[in-house]
């Protein structure tokens, strides 16, 4: 079993700053509606036919198998802290709030609950080429792992994708926010619920912990919090169209 170190978390706590600064860390939610353009990665082109999602939850000091995806990955912490380690990268400390890219093809050498005693939590969602698996572990992995299957959606024609980018959108009380769903959408409600609606027809209610997908050329969506109490935080993986 692998040892996580002082010296290691030192330098993953530096290296999430360094990340932070650059304008890649969290977004911060404010009093007022703000939209925030969080990370934003490119990747070769791939035709993507189903995006799965998948949402983990690892006990306190659960260690990740090495492993690798054949597709590549993005996500969002929504409890605690992970430890994330790419072959040839130095590791990087994510917190609840954080996103995270993990690309199709080196290994993930570290995605581990950093804390002792506490549950973390987060999802994972990838753009899948045809017959592609979600993960693969070198070697089977020796500790349960609890992944709770979200949604997938799937492209019957496919769609030729090479990058994402993602949003951090925090939409107040009673209020509302527009999507261009041109591009391929995957959504996430971390906090609150969002009723979504297209092109004046309402489609779906989505509450915290839940995910949702939207593509259609047209008007757009719109996704409206319906609390007169509670702001709604919605994490949008928007996907490039190659």
């Amino acid at each position: 079993m692998r040892n996580i170190s002082k010296m290691l978390l030192q330098s993953a706590v530096m290296a999430t700053a360094l990340w932070t600064m650059a304008g890649q860390g969290p977004a911060s939610a404010g009093s007022a509606d703000h939209t925030d353009k969080v990370m934003s990665v490119q990747f070769e082109k791939r035709h993507v036919v189903k995006v799965e999602s998948g949402d983990f939850h690892f006990k306190p000091g659960q260690r990740a198998p090495v492993h690798t995806h054949p597709a590549p990955a993005i996500g969002y912490v929504t409890k605690g802290t992970i430890v994330q380690e790419v072959e040839g990268q130095a590791p990087i400390l994510l917190q609840a709030g954080d996103v995270f890219y993990e690309p199709a093809g080196p290994r993930i050498m570290m995605f581990d609950n950093a804390s002792a005693n506490k549950e973390a939590v987060f999802i994972d969602v990838n753009l899948q080429q045809k017959g592609e698996p979600f993960i693969v572990f070198p070697t089977p992995p020796t500790e349960a792992i609890d992944r709770r299957t979200l949604p997938e959606t799937n492209y019957k024609n496919g769609v030729d994708v090479d990058g994402v980018d993602i949003y951090d959108h925090v939409i107040q009380p009673d209020a509302k926010q527009f999507l261009d769903v041109a591009s391929p959408i995957s959504g996430f409600v971390a906090e609150g619920s969002v009723t979504i609606w297209v092109d004046g027809k309402r489609k779906q209610t989505v509450k915290a912990g839940s995910n949702f997908y939207l593509y259609q050329d047209g008007e757009g969506a719109v996704l409206v919090n319906g609390s007169s109490k509670r702001p709604a935080k919605v994490i949008i993986f928007k996907f490039h169209k190659a």
